[in-house]
Parts: C-alpha cells; sequence; structure tokens
C-alpha cells in the first residue's frame, strides 16, 4: 500500500490544503493520505494558534467524504514539539511493509535541508513536494537535484496549487469577509460557531 503523510499546523486547514492533498494523492496514486495536524510545529512561532482540538475537528469536517483521507490526532496527543522524525518512525511500525510518501509544499522542500534529522527523513520515505508558484519549480529541481545526491528518493510533482494561506484565511475571518473560495463551509461554520480568530495575530 502507497501511504502519504500530509502534515502542517492547519490554522485553520483550507482550501489550499486539501487542494494539494487530492492533487498528491491522484498524482502518486496513493492508497492512503493520513493528514496530520502538529501539536506544536517546530518552525512557527504561534502564540494565537486554535487549540489542538479545534484543528483536529477542523480538519475532519474538510477532509470528509473520501474514504483515502484519514485525520490523525498522533501529533497532537504528545505534548510537545512536533518533529518528523518521531511521527515516520510511528508510521513505519505501523506500516511495516508499506511505502511511505512525505508530503509537502514546495517552500517546505526548499527548507528540508533545515529540519531536525533530515536525512534520516529522507530514508524513512520518499520526498514529495509541489511548486507554489511557476517560477518556484526551477528551485525545486535543483533542491531535489542535491537531496538525490544525498541518495534520497525526491518526487516534485507538476499539481495545479491554490495559492492561499491560513494567515490570509485568519485575515478574512477578522475582518468579517467572505471565505467561501478560502475554506469548506463546514469548516467556516464550526470557526464562525467557535468564535476563532477573531483577534489579530499579533
Amino acid at each position: 500500500m502507497k501511504i502519504g503523510l500530509f502534515g502542517g499546523s492547519f490554522d485553520p486547514v483550507h482550501n489550499g490544503h486539501i487542494n494539494a492533498a487530492v492533487a498528491f494523492a491522484d498524482a502518486l496514486a496513493l492508497d492512503r493520505v493520513i493528514i496530520m495536524p502538529a501539536h506544536t510545529p517546530p518552525h512557527k512561532e504561534a502564540p494565537n494558534m486554535a487549540s489542538t482540538e479545534d484543528r483536529l475537528a477542523m480538519c475532519r469536517l474538510a477532509f470528509n467524504g473520501d474514504e483515502r483521507f484519514v485525520v490523525s490526532d498522533y501529533e497532537i496527543q504528545h505534548d510537545e514539539k512536533s518533529y518528523t522524525i518521531t511521527t515516520l518512525k510511528y508510521l513505519r511500525q505501523k506500516y511495516p511493509k508499506d511505502e511511505l510518501y512525505l508530503l509537502m509544499g514546495g517552500d517546505m522542500l526548499l527548507y528540508f535541508r533545515r529540519w531536525y534529522r533530515w536525512t534520516s527523513i529522507g530514508k524513512m520515505a520518499i520526498l514529495a513536494g509541489a511548486a507554489r508558484h511557476d517560477d518556484e519549480h526551477a528551485a525545486l529541481e535543483a533542491e531535489a537535484e542535491t537531496l538525490r545526491s544525498f541518495g534520497l528518493d525526491v518526487r516534485v510533482i507538476p499539481i495545479d496549487v491554490l495559492d492561499i494561506s491560513s494567515t490570509e484565511v485568519r485575515k478574512a475571518i477578522r475582518n468579517t469577509k467572505d471565505t467561501s473560495a478560502l475554506i469548506p463551509r463546514e469548516v467556516a461554520a464550526y470557526i464562525f460557531e467557535r468564535g476563532l480568530y477573531m483577534k489579530d495575530d499579533r
């Protein structure tokens, strides 16, 4: 079985995340994609991040309906920073015979060699990245070649990425703007019911 890991803060999950996850699943013929909200991403300062429970609930709403997608609470159950190497060790033990893919945006792939124990990560999973912009593709291909020189299996996936950021979504919510093009209706309803993201990120 081919299993993809798609992690992030998902603060909140938005249509860009959903589009990318579906495109990765289609392009790589993945049997399952594990959506993994992070407890605390090690590369982000997030003093006003929504609670782990809220981010998990929003992911479940966003990915409901496609049997390929499973939302996992593994990282948020650990009261510590979420390191990918730890998660992959867990998944490798759980799925010892399956092929693991680490799915990420182009920005993360370009940043990958700064990750904690990145070479070990690359030996445990195939890396798959997608450019957020057309002008990012060449840089991704160059970085992929560098990573391959370390013996890593890296795929640059040509998918149409929706250029949406969680920061943009939070700003729209705070300013009571229309979010129908940014987040699923069910996620929007949850956010407004819970009163999330009404305060300034700063």
